[in-house]
């Protein structure tokens, strides 16, 4: 179930690849790996909050190095 909270900001696969300097199936790989927390909206789509990926602004490095765990919906 998408449970998107208001006012929160979510991001892209392009704009995660953008953000972190790497090419958008190096995100696929983290998504597919666990890697980065994601969240599908009803209609499949893939989006990542942005504080999951950013700390202080600029990208994470626990972003590749952690699994992490991430509630999809079905």
């Amino acid at each position: 179930m998408w449970n998107g909270a208001p006012g929160e900001e979510f991001l892209t696969k392009g704009e995660v690849a953008q953000l972190c300097r790497v090419e958008i199936r190096t995100v696929d790989r983290w998504v597919a790996a666990r890697k980065i927390r994601y969240y599908r909206t009803p209609g499949g789509r893939i989006l990542f909050r942005k504080r999951d990926v950013l700390i202080d602004g600029r990208p994470s490095l626990r972003v590749a190095d952690e699994p992490a765990r991430h509630p999809v919906s079905r």
